[in-house]
């Protein structure tokens, strides 16, 4: 196996680049479709959907739901081929789905019918609040908050398990290692959990997920399996980090600061523009897909801000994984692993690092790496 300068296979990294590039192009085809979705409907066919629903002159509340309906399943209609492609085939053809077609359409399934029922759900609260208030963009972040730390409560144990199993660690050994890490951290335990991936993924991951008594570390069976002990506490060293430092609430705040003041600006442009597009009022459901592409363009250039913040919290978390199990040469190892078997793109181009990465590239943390083991030999 060819390796290059900073241990990562040379083939697999040749193939997780060209599989990149793919990606690239075919997340510019989706943009360019949903773009043209949406300019349609703001140009005319969300009147032309509105005046349609209205003419079978049903109730007001029936007839914002297959309002809602048909906007989700044609916004969901555009971007399946896109899915399809992108999340099974390439996945399947580069060999990190383990998952059958069957089952792939089966978590589509379910994806669609959360997506359906949110979509319907929120925007009939959004018609409501837009009727109501000249201050609807702030009780919407209000109740947008709410509802995050809602579901950010019940994703482990409602919205998870709707599509993977997983169970407590029943490896001893690793969890003895998880508790004298956190011991030694000064860090209270949480919950370590695996998650049965494999039937799925051959990818390999670990995350703090949930919030309060719900929230614990999760790991995929499948960096059980692929990974030493040694490499499995490097991750889960990473993983206590963000419990110490408050990571997920850090993010969450920073996020919701971040999407106030976008909601914010949202509802400037939409009061001062929305009736040059045929809406006849705030509370039009016509208004929808415009008040969609307004969110859209407004919230993009904080995007490479929030990557970056987010970049910054992996990387202390890196550090404090490092200063813990004082073992670099094993923390290369496990990021060496995650990246060639993930076919994830370890040296990645300047640009694509700041428009894409949420984490520190590969080539950034085997180097920190060799850093740390430099100033402590």
């Amino acid at each position: 196996m060819a390796v290059d300068a900073w241990g990562f296979d040379s083939d697999r990294q040749a193939k997780a680049h060209r599989l990149r590039t793919l990606r690239f192009r075919l997340s510019i085809a989706r943009t360019g479709a949903l773009v043209s979705l949406v300019v349609g409907l703001v140009i005319v066919g969300s009147a032309s959907l509105r005046d349609a629903v209205l003419s079978l002159r049903w109730p007001s509340w029936t007839s914002t739901i297959l309002f809602l309906a048909v906007l989700y399943l044609a916004f969901f209609a555009v971007e399946l081929p896109f899915t399809y492609v992108g999340g099974y085939r390439w996945e399947k053809a580069s060999g990190l789905s383990s998952q059958s077609m069957w089952g792939w359409m089966k978590d589509l399934a379910k994806t669609a019918g959360l997506g359906l029922g949110a979509s319907v759900v929120a925007g009939g609260v959004l018609l409501w609040l837009l009727a109501t208030s000249t201050w609807w963009w702030l009780v919407a972040w209000l109740l947008g908050l709410i509802v995050s730390a809602i579901l950010g409560f019940l994703a482990p144990v409602v919205l998870v398990p709707l599509f993977y199993r997983f169970r407590p660690l029943t490896d001893a050994v690793l969890r003895g290692r998880f508790e004298a890490l956190a011991a030694k951290a000064d860090v209270p335990i949480l919950g370590v959990f695996e998650l049965r991936a494999s039937e799925k993924t051959r990818r390999s991951n670990a995350a703090v997920m949930g919030l309060g008594r719900t929230r614990r570390v999760i790991v995929t069976d499948t960096l059980l399996q692929g990974f030493t002990p040694e490499e499995v506490e490097t991750v889960l060293a990473h993983e206590l980090a963000h419990q110490k430092y408050r990571d997920p609430i850090r993010g969450f705040f920073s996020g919701s600061l971040v999407s106030l003041l976008v909601l914010a600006l949202v509802g400037w442009a939409y009061a001062a523009t929305y009736s040059s597009f045929g809406i006849r009022s705030p509370a039009d459901m016509a208004g929808l897909p415009f008040l969609v592409a307004l969110f859209s363009l407004l919230a993009l250039p904080f995007r490479p801000l929030e990557l970056r913040a987010s970049r910054s919290r992996e990387a202390r978390a890196d550090r404090f994984s490092l200063g813990l199990t004082g073992d670099p040469a094993n923390f290369v190892a496990a990021m060496v692993k995650l990246h060639d078997r993930n076919l994830g793109v370890a040296d990645p181009r300047p640009w694509e690092k700041w428009l894409f990465y949420s984490h520190p590239t590969g080539r950034d943390r085997v180097e920190m790496a060799r850093a740390f083991r430099a100033s402590s030999g």
